[in-house]
């Protein structure tokens, strides 16, 4: 029979197993968090990045995925990476604003407007020393960059707002960023910022009239069916910024950081050669439905573009100073459709 200080002993010793044996388990992880619906674009590229990593790396590490915000949505997402909850997540750049404020100005409107132009901005040196360092900071380094597609703007009503005069007191929702925020405040528009999760029902409910994702996320999450109109003035072209928990990613194995490196590749590289064709094939199934789709004449695009001007003044020059703006706007004239 054990005595009371051998019985003491032993469960502490059986204690001590199990907590290294649950950090073991921990460590042989790596955990990906989406925020948004499996079938859209980025769910999909999420699932070839999970198989591309299980290629190199699934011997040694179990690859954890988690679909529809259920690990974390995102208002949560954010801080579930800096905890290491997750070891990798995907948000719109916008997402970031709370921990890079500067972020904020790749996501002006009409500013960059393809795949090209937000590739181009990403690399270049003066462009990321407004964003990489805050992002370092709070234990976040971005990994790769992944594109969503241009976003547009949808709402209920019989007859289609067309113009930025139009929306005026209409609910919107958008993302928390304070670039979306201003940028619907400057035609009107009365803001609700919420997760994406709670939109479908939100919008349902009527608590919200009207939304702003890219086609593919219209069909991905069924709203186009909710809207009677969707106006293609692709606002912004929307991309993710790939983000991993800094710590994590500093002591992953030399071996396994390069295979999870190799992965973020391909899968980027899916991406990239995917995007357009989900959204051409998404807009094309919304209108084949009973949603009015609406392409904007010469006027009425320049009507647009000059009611959200004053962002890239607030949001832009007074953010990043003179000097970015500048190297941004000479990145969009270089790559403007």
């Amino acid at each position: 029979m054990l005595t009371r200080f051998a019985r003491s002993v032993s469960g502490i010793a059986l204690g001590l197993l199990l907590a290294v044996g649950a950090t073991s388990s921990f460590a042989a992880e790596i955990i990906l968090s989406n925020d948004t619906q499996q079938k859209s674009l980025k769910g999909k590229t999420f699932d070839v990045l999970k198989q591309e990593i299980e290629k190199r790396v699934g011997a040694k590490y179990a690859v954890r995925m988690h679909h529809s915000g259920t690990l974390f949505d995102q208002k949560t997402q954010i801080q579930g990476l800096q905890l290491g909850s997750a070891h990798i997540i995907s948000p719109t750049a916008g997402i970031y604003s709370p921990v890079a404020p500067k972020i904020g100005v790749l996501l002006l409107p009409f500013l960059l407007s393809s795949p090209e132009a937000i590739d181009a901005a990403l690399k270049d040196p003066l462009v990321r020393k407004a964003f990489v360092p805050d992002l370092e900071a709070k234990n976040i380094t971005p990994v790769a960059v992944w594109m969503n597609g241009p976003r547009d703007f949808g709402h209920k009503g019989r007859e289609p707002a067309l113009t930025p005069d139009q929306w005026k007191g209409k609910k919107i929702r958008v993302q928390s960023a304070p670039v979306f925020v201003k940028t619907m405040e400057a035609i009107g528009a009365n803001v609700i910022a919420m997760s994406w999760s709670e939109v479908p029902s939100a919008l349902q409910q009527g608590v919200i009239e009207a939304v702003e994702p890219t086609p593919n996320a219209w069909k991905a999450a069924g709203i186009y069916k909710v809207v009677d109109h969707i106006i293609l003035n692709d606002y912004v072209y929307s991309f993710y910024i790939v983000g991993a928990n800094k710590q994590w990613w500093n002591c992953l194995p030399a071996d396994v950081r390069k295979g999870v490196q190799e992965a973020l590749n391909a899968a980027s590289k899916w991406n990239w050669e995917n995007a357009d064709t989900m959204n051409a094939a998404a807009l094309k199934t919304i209108e084949a439905s009973n949603t009015k789709v609406h392409r904007l004449n010469a006027d009425q695009k320049k009507a647009w573009q000059k009611a959200v001007a004053p962002v890239w003044k607030t949001l832009g020059e007074d953010v990043v100073g003179p000097e970015v703006m500048a190297r941004l706007k000479q990145i969009a004239a270089q790559h403007s459709k």
